[in-house]
C-alpha cells in the first residue's frame, strides 16, 4: 500500500489538468449558492434550488469522474510525437460530454441513494438520541453569530447544562461513526460505477462485496486518506484568517481532492480490471 501511495502522487502530477474543471465547477457551485440564499424566499424556491444543486452535483461528477477515468489512460502511455499527445490531451476535452452521456443516470441515482442512507441514518439518530438522551433546544439561538472567534459561542457552550453537553456529544460521536463506516464500506462505489458501467444499485452491492473481500487493504487506504483530511481541515481552520496562505492551503486541498479520486481509480484498476 505504501507503494501504491507514493506512486499516486507521480500519477496525480500527470493528471494535474483534473484540478481545473474542479476549480470552476466549484466556484460556479458557489455563486449559485451565494445567489439562491439571497432569493430563495418561498417553499417553491427552495425545492427548485435543491433539485438544480443536484442536477448540477450529478451532471459534473459524471463528466469529470468519466474525465479522470481516461486521464489516467493517458498518464500511462509513451509518446513519441508531441502530436499523438496533443491528440490525447484534445480527446480528454471531449471526454466531459462523452461522461454525463454515459454516467449521467447512474451518477445521479448514487447521489439520491446515498441522499436517503443519510437521511435514514439522521431519522434514527435523532429518534434514538431524543428518546434515551434528550435534545438541545436551539431554536431561540442565533446560529449566525455562532462562529469560531465569537464571544456568543463561549457564552453558548457556557450556558449548556450537562445533559446538554451529553445530548451534544452523542449527536457528534454517532454521526461521526456513521458517516466513516458509510464512507468505508461504499469506498469503491464510484468507481465500480464508472469501470463497470453498472447503474447505481447493483454497484453498490458488487462495491459493498469488494469492500469485504479486501477489508485490511481498504481500511488502511481510508485511514491514510482520512487522516490526511483531518489535517487539512485543522490546517484550514488554523490559516482562516490569514489570506495569502489561507490561498495556498486552499490549493493543497484542490490537489488533494484530485490525488483521493486518482487513488481510488488507480486501486480499482490494479485490484479488479488488470485481474
Amino acid at each position: 500500500m505504501l507503494k501504491l501511495f507514493r506512486q499516486n502522487f507521480k500519477i496525480t502530477n500527470d493528471c494535474i489538468i483534473l484540478v481545473t474543471p474542479l476549480i470552476i465547477f466549484l466556484s460556479i457551485l458557489s455563486w449559485y449558492i451565494n445567489f439562491a440564499f439571497n432569493s430563495i424566499d418561498d417553499v417553491k424556491k427552495l425545492l427548485l434550488g435543491i433539485f438544480t444543486l443536484f442536477i448540477m452535483f450529478s451532471g459534473f461528477f459524471a463528466s469529470w469522474l468519466y474525465m479522470t477515468k481516461k486521464t489516467i489512460e493517458m498518464s500511462k502511455k509513451v509518446y513519441i510525437f508531441d502530436k499523438d499527445r496533443a491528440g490525447d490531451f484534445a480527446r480528454l476535452l471531449i471526454a466531459l460530454p462523452q461522461g454525463l452521456g454515459k454516467l449521467f443516470i447512474p451518477i445521479i441515482g448514487a447521489t439520491a441513494i446515498y441522499i436517503f442512507i443519510y437521511f435514514g441514518i439522521y431519522c434514527i439518530l435523532n429518534f434514538l438520541i431524543t428518546k434515551y438522551i434528550g435534545y438541545v433546544d436551539l431554536s431561540a439561538i442565533d446560529i449566525d453569530s455562532l462562529n469560531l472567534s465569537s464571544k456568543e459561542l463561549i457564552a453558548f457552550v457556557n450556558d449548556l447544562d450537562i445533559n446538554d453537553m451529553k445530548v451534544i456529544t452523542a449527536w457528534y460521536f454517532s454521526s461521526a461513526i456513521a458517516i466513516n463506516v458509510i464512507s468505508f464500506i461504499t469506498i469503491l462505489w464510484i468507481p465500480e460505477i464508472v469501470y463497470k458501467n453498472r447503474n447505481a444499485v447493483k454497484a453498490l452491492f458488487s462495491a459493498v462485496k469488494k469492500c469485504f473481500n479486501n477489508f485490511k487493504e481498504l481500511f488502511i487506504l481510508y485511514i491514510f486518506m482520512l487522516c490526511i483530511i483531518k489535517l487539512l481541515s485543522i490546517i484550514n481552520t488554523l490559516l482562516l484568517f490569514i489570506p495569502i496562505l489561507y490561498f495556498f492551503v486552499l490549493i493543497i486541498t484542490y490537489y488533494f481532492i484530485v490525488y483521493f479520486v486518482v487513488l481510488l481509480f488507480t486501486y480499482y484498476e490494479q485490484k479488479f480490471t488488470n485481474q
